[in-house]
């Protein structure tokens, strides 16, 4: 085990052993971890700016165990999963920078988090309840969607029996085997070549779930609807930061003829859009997950089919609190400044509408 032990092994402890979300190496620079969403540099008398070659060769140990081991001196970026045995797994990110090279791992727990550690509401609960129609996740990169999502398909498999398929680049959480439910994870490059393939596959594999990594195109928005329209839950993540923001990156994935029928699939089948963002908790111990739920009713359909009516939607979410469950992020903002869990200069920075959120905060 000594002899396959390597100096970034050390740092990926490190990282773990300190709660960050990321740890960061970059050639001739100083090694830094992202620790409750902030920066922590290490000192460089603890551990010193990394060499080319001392980077290479932590690339190496990271990806030694890939199918295909890689040409590290020709490679410009490359993701893969990596995992230490019984403390966490990690999904690494190569990257070239200025003919140098950097590592970036985003720490992955081994246990998935229930809904009342990551303080989710109600409504994420009924969610899971859905039979069918496409849910989307949104929010910035490192928002903590994959674990929300993670989050969500353990409770599901928990309570009812399902086969859930997943297409994952890469692949991130485990589930247990032994549920009610099971989960078929298939990861983008070792499984399957792209998404497309993977919904498509995803088809012939007697799915009652499907989960896509990303909705990142017109062929993989196709076929996310299509799966939807036959009666299965189709759940996946678009990088948008709020509920409308989400419509509109999906629809520019489509020409302004397509438009219009592919408004009136999404007013049928879209169930729910969970966008999130992760805030640094007043305390300084830890962060909170800031919500914008939009689940689709009747008026919020009618919206949908009608792109001059989006700008109402927020407002329809408001008021579809109590009924459905919805919320506009600025509306949890407030609840999370109220509640004594964010400082309100945070929920002013992050909200919406700034303006109309120190109103709501009776900072006018």
């Amino acid at each position: 085990m000594a002899n396959d032990w390597h100096m970034i092994d050390d740092l990926l402890l490190a990282a773990h052993k300190h709660q960050a979300s990321d740890l960061i190496v970059r050639t001739g620079d100083r090694v830094r971890m992202r620790i409750n969403g902030s920066i922590v540099t290490i000192s460089p008398d603890k551990v010193p700016p990394q060499s080319c070659e001392q980077v290479i060769g932590m690339i190496k140990h990271l990806a030694r165990k890939l199918p295909e081991q890689p040409d590290i001196e020709h490679v410009h970026n490359l993701d893969f999963h990596y995992s230490l045995e019984n403390v966490a797994h990690f999904r690494a990110h190569v990257m070239r920078t200025h003919n140098d090279f950097g590592i970036v791992a985003r720490i992955i727990p081994q246990n998935i988090p229930e809904f009342g550690e990551l303080r989710l509401p109600p409504v994420i609960r009924e969610i899971t309840g859905y039979r069918n129609g496409l849910i989307l996740m949104a929010g910035a990169t490192g928002s903590g969607k994959s674990t929300t999502l993670a989050a969500m398909i353990d409770h599901i498999i928990d309570q009812r029996a399902v086969n859930v398929v997943t297409i994952e680049d890469p692949i991130e959480y485990r589930y247990s085997t032994s549920k009610k439910g099971t989960v078929c994870q298939r990861e983008l490059g070792r499984d399957v070549l792209d998404y497309a393939q993977g919904l498509n596959d995803a088809m012939r594999e007697t799915p009652d779930i499907i989960v896509v990594g990303e909705a990142r195109d017109r062929t993989v928005i196709q076929s996310a609807l299509q799966a939807s329209e036959t009666g299965h839950l189709v759940m996946a993540t678009v990088h948008a930061t709020t509920a409308i923001g989400t419509m509109q990156r999906i629809m520019s994935a489509f020409g302004l003829d397509e438009q219009g029928a592919i408004r009136e699939r999404l007013s049928e089948n879209l169930r729910a859009i969970i966008v999130q963002k992760l805030l640094p908790l007043k305390s300084g111990k830890g962060r909170v997950v800031a919500l914008e739920i939009m689940i689709r009713n009747s008026v919020i359909k009618h919206f949908l089919l009608d792109p001059d009516r989006w700008r109402e939607i927020p407002r329809a979410m408001e008021e579809g609190s109590t009924l459905y469950g919805s919320q506009t992020f600025d509306q949890h903002l407030q609840q999370l400044v109220e509640g004594d869990l964010i400082e309100y200069e945070e929920g002013l920075v992050n909200a919406v509408f700034p303006e109309d959120f120190a109103m709501r905060m009776g900072k006018e």
